[in-house]
């Protein structure tokens, strides 16, 4: 069993003070809940942002990023896992950033931390073309999961949650998904209804974060949840800014075993249709 709590947090835009103190806020309230892992939205510190050279960090042996620095340390403080959402910079080529005469290139980062240990580190696969982010972010091109306790669980960015393949190829390496986003109220039905589909065809829960607030001229409405593999929300809201949901992985192998739809899965048939 795991309690996890997903947050609803007005975050700003381009303000990481600000937003530093909305997160220690809810830091303090998840750990006197009993919170194993604390899951926050796309770019914590920063809102989605189309400027990534301004907020843009990076990261080598000798550079630990301010944001993850952050998270670090107060996961330490709480003995609490967090998962949050940062800027990378990093060159084209995977070289080190003190090459100047290179430009770096910038992706949409997903990472989790327990203390100073690294558990999970996704880059967003798909870059939302409809606003022009894949013009300034690069894709990702590695799906990642991690073991959280004695569940695991697999990590994905906003508008991923679109490619329901992504989310299939690693349905039998986790019993949860993590989708963290800024996922604005024009589309915020649309924001559910994927998530409990999710949950649905992968037998999976879904721990799901948006923010709330105003950011770069879109409004976000609460919308954080926690699905099981019937697509019920299980989260239980303890405050304006925290839900928090027991989860079980035994449950999800459970509901696997008893109602086994994956062994109908057609995998070298799909492969010829791409």
């Amino acid at each position: 069993m795991l309690r996890v709590g997903v947050t609803e947090l007005n975050i700003g835009f381009e303000n990481r003070e600000e937003a530093k103190k909305c997160c220690l806020e809810v830091m303090e309230e998840a750990s006197a809940n009993g919170v194993e892992l604390l899951v926050f939205p796309e770019m914590t510190l920063t809102g989605f942002t189309m400027r990534p050279w301004l907020y843009a960090e990076s990261w080598d042996a000798d550079n630990i990023p301010d944001s993850v620095s952050f998270f670090m340390e107060n996961s330490r403080k709480y003995k609490m896992q967090m998962a949050f959402g940062y800027i990378r910079a990093v060159m084209a080529d995977s070289d080190k950033m003190d090459d100047e005469t290179k430009e770096p290139v910038y992706e949409n980062r997903l990472v989790l931390v327990d203390g100073e240990n690294v558990v999970l580190d996704y880059a967003k696969i798909h870059p939302f073309s409809y606003s022009g982010e894949d013009k300034v972010y690069r894709a990702g091109e590695k799906l990642v999961q991690a073991q959280v306790k004695d569940i695991r669980i697999g990590g994905y960015i906003c508008y991923d949650l679109r490619f329901p393949e992504i989310f299939s190829a690693m349905r039998d390496q986790y019993e949860a998904i993590m989708v963290i986003a800024n996922w604005p109220e024009t589309r915020a039905e649309q924001w559910k209804t994927l998530l409990k589909a999710r949950a649905i065809e992968n037998q999976a829960y879904v721990i799901a974060v948006n923010r709330v607030g105003d950011g770069d001229g879109l409004h976000y409405i609460p919308g954080s949840h926690v699905y099981d593999w019937l697509g019920r929300d299980v989260s239980i809201r303890v405050s304006e800014k925290l839900c928090v949901a027991d989860i079980d992985p035994g449950a999800v192998r459970h509901a696997r075993t008893e109602f086994p739809q994956t062994n109908d899965r057609k995998n070298t048939f799909y492969k010829m249709l791409y």
